[in-house]
């Protein structure tokens, strides 16, 4: 064991206590044998400390006031060792029992990727899975205008990290920051063709409480790195870049009829289909 690279994974937190025991439990349950869960929480009220408390020995935690979700990853981030990091807040986690071992063995295998990602899950308040969010393989020119990459399906070398981690400056597009620095750096992406994280829909999502914070952020990345955003034609483009990933997410629908890394309630197969091509947006951010 002690030759398998250390995987750290980083989790922000602050009074998610709701959400929270799947995002440990997702994490316990990798096949991967060589992980470290780094849970830094801004100071809960809500019961997040004695549940970390019976976390166990495989989860580093810590509870005290931070400035915010990006401070608490660069703090977590100061305290791993691992050579390879991946990042899950309080509310997501892995999908796939094998999602750690699936970017190792990627990694291992093609030593000029620094960056691997894959496909997600969105799933509601009680993990029941609503729409598959299918990845494509990296392609510049997309990725410069719309950040298609699902953070926590993400791993990343520590070695392609350098100084530090996330821009404490940002509180929403943090994630797309780091992976515009990193390219502009010069490392290389790919993508892993599994469903390897979830991301739950849920009321407190930054998506929807943030939406000025994101206006603002965008605007930042527009200035520092040249991102594509705005406008009636790249608009209509995403639209159809949108409609062309839902439908390639149908075949992905099969992974949610799996066994998963969290106690996610099942779904029939024609239920997943319909959801996947024809519920509407709407009713997907309120968790219907």
């Amino acid at each position: 064991m002690a030759q398998l690279p250390l995987v750290s994974i980083l989790t922000p937190s602050f009074n998610q206590v709701r959400w929270l025991p799947d995002n440990l439990e997702s994490v316990r349950r990798q096949t991967y044998p060589r992980v470290e869960h780094i849970v830094m929480d801004g100071g809960s009220t809500d019961g997040t400390v004695e549940l970390l408390g019976r976390a166990g020995p495989l989860v580093s935690w810590r509870s005290e006031p931070d400035g915010g979700q990006s401070d608490a990853l660069n703090k977590a981030f100061a305290l791993s060792g691992g050579e390879i990091i991946g990042w899950i807040n309080s509310d997501d986690g892995y999908f796939s029992t094998t999602a750690v071992q699936q970017a190792v063995d990627y990694l291992q295998t093609h030593p000029d990727v620094d960056l691997v990602y894959g496909h997600s899950a969105y799933v509601n308040a009680t993990g029941r899975v609503l729409h598959l969010m299918w990845a494509p393989r990296f392609v510049r020119w997309w990725f410069m205008r719309q950040n298609y990459i699902s953070q926590p399906t993400v791993f990343v070398r520590r070695r392609a990290l350098e100084d530090r981690f996330v821009d404490t400056s940002l509180h929403f597009t943090m994630d797309y920051e780091l992976w515009l620095r990193l390219l502009s750096r010069g490392h290389k992406f790919a993508r892993i063709d599994g469903v390897l994280a979830f991301e739950r829909v849920q009321p407190q999502r930054k998506s929807f409480t943030l939406t000025d914070v994101l206006t603002e952020n965008t605007a930042h990345l527009k200035a520092s790195y040249g991102i594509v955003s705005g406008g009636s034609l790249n608009a209509a483009l995403l639209s159809a870049l949108g409609i062309f990933s839902r439908f390639m997410g149908v075949r992905l629908v099969r992974a949610a009829l799996d066994e998963t890394a969290y106690a996610a309630p099942r779904s029939r197969l024609w239920e997943l289909v319909r959801r996947q091509i024809a519920q509407r947006r709407s009713r997907m951010e309120v968790g219907e």
